[in-house]
């Protein structure tokens, strides 16, 4: 008899690379196999990094969406020596991870809403900041425009990063599951999704896997494209979709 919370025998691939190694090691620890085929890409944006550099100053909030935008900004930082304590601006993160990769790089985070939203965003920020604000949106080039049209302040657009389907894992991914059916596949953002049903779910159908989605927004997007979702986390983190995915093992085996 499996034990509560037993992944024994169940693999789960991931459409996305976590930055760190904590939710493969919960599955293997849980019995589980682990299989890691990133559908996205990121690559660094560089061609309006002279302008914002020299304009920082003038903003009163940068506000961050995203580990990626994070990691992006920390190399633009290096590149142009520049020394985060000579700023007076404030920062604003959506979601604890992305919160937390600014503690990281000495940006000490003002304003988090209670829930990883956009529009969630949009409503909250309001309560911390005024009209006459000057905001910059350190964006990836798939972001949605929530936030620019969604605010009262002036809000300019920086893009960091530029997401980029990863056709070679796609293709991987899809002779995967033709071999192996049943899997629990794991989708961490509405990109992901995008490039699985564009290019996979065509050959495999959804109905050869398991689905697995870290927040509603990426559940909404795999229901759009006529997928059930079998286990999904509120917290946007691997580790807790991982301890999901083993809570709906077990029970489903009831």
């Amino acid at each position: 008899m499996s034990k509560k919370g037993d992944l024994q025998g169940q693999t789960i691939v991931f459409t996305g690379h976590p930055k760190s190694p904590e939710a493969f090691l919960e599955v293997e620890r849980l019995g589980g196999k682990v299989e890691a085929f990133p559908l996205i890409k990121t690559a660094e944006v560089s061609h309006q990094d002279n302008l914002f550099m020299n304009s920082l100053n003038s903003y009163d909030w940068l506000i961050f969406t995203s580990q990626n935008a994070v990691i992006a900004f920390e190399q633009k930082l290096a590149r142009y020596g520049v020394v985060i304590a000579n700023f007076k601006f404030k920062v604003a993160a959506v979601g604890s991870r992305t919160a937390h990769a600014l503690e990281k790089i000495g940006l000490h985070v003002t304003f988090i809403p209670t829930t990883y939203s956009a529009d969630e965003f949009v409503e909250q920020f309001k309560q911390v900041s005024s009209p006459e604000q000057c905001c910059l949106f350190l964006r990836g080039s798939l972001a949605k425009a929530t936030i620019k049209q969604g605010l009262s302040q002036l809000v300019d657009e920086w893009t960091v990063y530029e997401t980029l389907p990863d056709i070679n894992n796609a293709k991987e991914l899809s002779a995967y599951i033709a071999q192996y059916p049943n899997v629990f596949v794991a989708f961490a953002s509405p990109s992901s999704v995008h490039i699985f049903a564009r290019d996979i779910a065509p050959y495999t159908g959804w109905d050869q896997i398991n689905i697995a989605a870290i927040g509603h927004v990426t559940a909404d997007a795999l229901k759009s494209h006529g997928a059930t979702v079998h286990a999904q986390s509120s917290t946007y983190t691997w580790l807790a979709l991982v301890q999901e995915i083993a809570n709906w093992k077990d029970d489903s085996q009831k």
